[in-house]
This record gives C-alpha cells, sequence and structure tokens, in this order.
C-alpha cells in the first residue's frame, strides 16, 4: 500500500515536470485496459524521456525493461527496482552476463501472468531517426514464458508510437499514439497451432508489430531517408500529426527531389520559439548559461540531452518548491 502511494505520487509530480518541460503532449487513443495484462511495445528514439512519458501517463503497474549500465551504482539500483525497472544485459556489456536476463524474462512473464503491465522497447536500442528499425525477439520470449505459464492468459499487445517535433529541443511538442489492445493469443499460441516452425512464426510477429509502430508514429523508410527528412523540414511539417506526416512521406518516396544542400545536412531540425521560454531563459539565466557551458558539452550523445535537461529541469523545480514552501513558512 505504501509503495503504491509512493509511486503514485512520483507519477503525479512527473505528470507536471513533464507538462512544464514539453510545450504540448499530445496523446491520440488514449484508451487502457484496466483490467487485462497488457504487453507496451513502443519505439525508441528519445532516451529516458521515452519510458517517461508512457510511465507517467499511465495509471496502471508497469515493469520495465531498461539499459544495464544504468543499474551499476547500488543506490541507483535500488531505486529503479523499487519503480519497477530491471536491467536487459546486452552483449556489449560482456557475454558472461547475457546468461542473467533467462530469469528477469521469468519475472516479467511472472508479471504478466499476476495481471500486470510490461513495457518494451523492440528495436533494442536508441536513435532520433524518424523510423523504425528492425525489432528484437525478447518481447516474443517474454511473451511465449508467460502462455507456457498460463495458456489461457488474456494477454493484450499494445503499440504505441512516439512522435517528437525536434527532441532535442528545450519546450518540444511530442505525440503519444496508444494502438488498440491486440489479442495476443491469436499472435503466439494460435498461430504456433498452425506452424511447428517457430522462427517463421516470430519472423511473421517481428514484421506485424514492426507494421503496426511504423503507422503509430512517423516512420521514413530508410532508402532517400536523408532527403525525405530535408524536404518535410523545408516544408516546416508538423511531425505531431503523424497519419498526415506518413502520407506525405509515401508521396515524397515516389517522386523525390535530392535539391538540399550538405551545408543543411549539418543542422538539425530548427527548435521552435515561444513566449514561455523566452522568459524563463531570462529569468533563470545563471542556470541556462550553467546548462549550456558545463552541462551540455559534457553529454556526447544528442539521444540523451533531452533527458540530462530534464533531470536538471526537475532538480530546479524541486529546488523551487522547496524554497517557495520556506518562504510561505516563513510568512505565515
Amino acid at each position: 500500500m505504501v509503495s503504491n502511494v509512493v509511486i503514485s505520487g512520483v507519477k503525479g509530480f512527473l505528470r507536471i515536470a513533464l507538462r512544464l518541460y514539453f510545450k504540448e503532449i499530445r496523446h491520440a487513443s488514449y484508451q487502457i485496459d484496466q483490467r487485462r495484462p497488457l504487453l507496451f511495445l513502443a519505439n525508441h528514439q528519445n532516451a529516458l524521456i521515452d519510458a517517461l512519458l508512457i510511465a507517467a501517463f499511465n495509471r496502471r503497474k508497469t515493469y520495465f525493461l531498461v539499459r544495464s549500465d544504468v543499474f551499476k551504482r547500488k543506490w541507483v539500483a535500488r531505486v529503479l527496482h523499487y519503480f519497477g525497472l530491471r536491467p536487459i544485459f546486452r552483449i556489449r556489456d560482456g557475454k558472461h552476463l547475457v546468461s542473467q536476463n533467462e530469469p528477469i524474462l521469468n519475472f516479467f512473464a511472472e508479471v504478466l501472468v499476476k495481471g500486470d503491465c510490461v513495457l518494451l522497447f523492440p528495436e533494442g536500442n536508441h536513435s532520433l531517426k524518424r523510423s523504425i528499425r528492425p525489432l528484437r525477439k525478447g518481447f516474443i520470449d517474454i511473451a511465449d514464458k508467460a502462455f507456457a505459464l498460463d495458456s489461457n492468459l488474456d494477454l493484450g499487445l499494445v503499440t504505441i508510437g512516439l512522435s517528437y517535433q525536434n527532441a532535442t529541443c528545450f519546450r518540444d511538442r511530442v505525440h503519444i499514439h496508444y494502438a488498440n489492445a491486440i489479442d495476443a493469443k491469436s499472435l503466439f499460441v494460435k498461430a504456433h497451432n498452425k506452424t511447428s516452425d517457430k522462427k517463421e512464426r516470430d519472423k511473421q510477429i517481428l514484421a506485424f508489430v514492426h507494421q503496426r509502430l511504423s503507422t503509430c508514429t512517423v516512420h521514413i523508410a530508410s532508402e532517400n531517408y536523408v532527403d525525405i527528412e530535408w524536404q518535410l523540414i523545408r516544408e516546416k511539417t508538423d511531425f505531431l500529426k503523424v497519419p498526415a506526416v506518413n502520407a506525405r512521406i509515401a508521396e515524397l518516396t515516389e517522386s523525390i527531389s535530392s535539391d538540399r544542400s550538405e551545408e543543411f545536412l549539418a543542422l538539425p531540425a530548427p527548435c521552435e520559439v515561444s513566449g514561455l521560454k523566452l522568459v524563463i531563459s531570462i529569468l533563470f539565466w545563471p542556470l541556462v548559461f550553467i546548462w549550456r557551458s558545463r552541462i551540455r558539452p559534457m553529454i556526447k550523445e544528442d539521444e540523451f540531452v533531452s533527458t540530462f535537461r530534464f533531470a536538471y529541469f526537475t532538480f530546479i523545480l524541486l529546488v523551487s518548491v522547496q524554497l517557495f514552501a520556506l518562504v510561505l513558512i516563513f510568512l505565515l
């Protein structure tokens, strides 16, 4: 009970912080089944921000798989475990550690059987590119294990698409699309009964989920990616209008013009300017200066810019709230 109260409180604070950090958070088809176990599968562009956006606005008890190097410090590992995060070990972390994934996958299968939810990023890595990369089959292993424990499990599979206007910008805008839940049994159990070739079944599942994710978010195929993205940016495309953007991508794929300049390709999409953003930059210029001169140069991967900036922003917000509370107490 205490744990649920703490987690609900943290989620509530995160919702406030995220709504302040982002200029707009737009949900599409935001209807999450509150009874059956759900396996959430989302595209992965913006490091930890992706998970926070899903977790903060999701009222269901949800467990997450994240990269193992986040768990290096013991106190961090304890906090992450408390909030339902578990490590996944990759070959780059050491071949001897990969075997530790098996009990973790078993744990997630048990979570689903108990009726809770699991969030996975099946691409297995993050990238700011606006495309769905090849998927890995970890979610298939978890689902198979869950059905092995309970063959009648009423498991729903929900694909989630996250589309950012410009993920590296402060006060960016994001579109979160929850697709309707799919009966996972028809994908994993019934399909397996129709064919004894598990590899072929897995291949079909990966292709199906990839297609579902490609319609939930902006998806530019690898062929002519740079030309198409440049054209969309030049047209000042609103990337939150996912169906319209994907329709435009289909048009550009048929007839793309390569009149871009190499100089432009070195530049990211421009950040949107807002009055509130300017006010914040002026009022808190010392903090903005620290970010730009000290913290930002230390971040080597652009995918982590928003994550570190949000952490910095949240820390400042917490300190500001505490100072405001102390002032009120003093005055009263």
